[in-house]
């Protein structure tokens, strides 16, 4: 995700009394029934017969309130995951080639929300802000793409949510999905034990200007280096 606004020549990162409300996308609440009914059981056979999950963190996660998990991304099974694994709904911001037939109509279903990563698409933005302004709950891989998941870049978009959606940010660790289901694989191997880490909710500085793109910049290497510490940690062995 990119964001353009207007630059400035300092990344002041001090915390100013408020942030001017963001244009709304009009966007009308979710209602998430189906992810009350159905997740439970789905979540029951997804990771006891299609494949092998632990998880661990569930307890960091804030009850209420809004939220973004933000992951690495290494595999297709990433946002799907953190959308059932999360005891909460979660919205992911999903790229708009997704909605195709089934799976689109699947995507919309349930809420997620499409963006166009070819430009600054303001209209997902505002979207997944109405959903935090709501007190709901955002799914973000910032990293743009699926590749190694090491959290080497990431987009500004995160910054521009957590900034203006003044909401704390819970990092997640997607340990060996990409060995679960590698590139061209139509179905994941229950062979590999895959792991998603859930680490402890962390609150990011409000730049003085935050529509300025070098203070976004700064915000979003302050958001990698905490997913990457996170994710470092996660895969340390126990008692490390």
């Amino acid at each position: 995700m990119t964001i353009e606004g207007p630059d400035s020549t300092s990344p002041d990162r001090r915390r100013p009394p408020a942030v001017a409300p963001h244009r709304g996308a009009a966007s009308r609440p979710y209602n998430d029934v189906l992810h009350k009914v159905f997740k439970p059981p789905f979540r029951l056979v997804l990771n006891r017969v299609v494949m092998h999950l632990r998880l661990e963190g569930l307890d960091r996660i804030p009850a209420t309130g809004p939220l973004i998990f933000a992951g690495n991304h290494s595999s297709l099974l990433d946002g799907p995951l953190v959308v059932i694994e999360a005891p909460r709904t979660v919205r992911c911001l999903v790229k708009s080639e997704m909605y195709k037939g089934v799976l689109g109509r699947l995507l919309r279903m349930s809420g997620q929300i499409p963006i166009d990563r070819g430009r600054p698409d303001r209209s997902a933005l505002h979207t997944a802000l109405d959903e935090l302004s709501r007190g709901g709950a955002i799914g973000v891989f910032p990293e743009g793409t699926r590749g190694s998941g090491e959290v080497e870049n990431v987009q500004h978009g995160i910054a521009y949510l957590a900034v203006h959606g003044r909401c704390p940010v819970v990092p997640v660790a997607c340990i060996d999905t990409g060995r679960v289901l590698p590139r061209g694989a139509r179905w994941p191997r229950r062979s590999v034990h895959a792991r998603m880490v859930f680490g402890h909710p962390f609150e990011v500085e409000i730049p003085a200007n935050p529509r300025s793109r070098r203070a976004l910049a700064a915000v979003a290497e302050d958001i990698r280096i905490k997913i990457a510490d996170h994710l470092a940690q996660a895969r340390l062995p126990p008692g490390s």
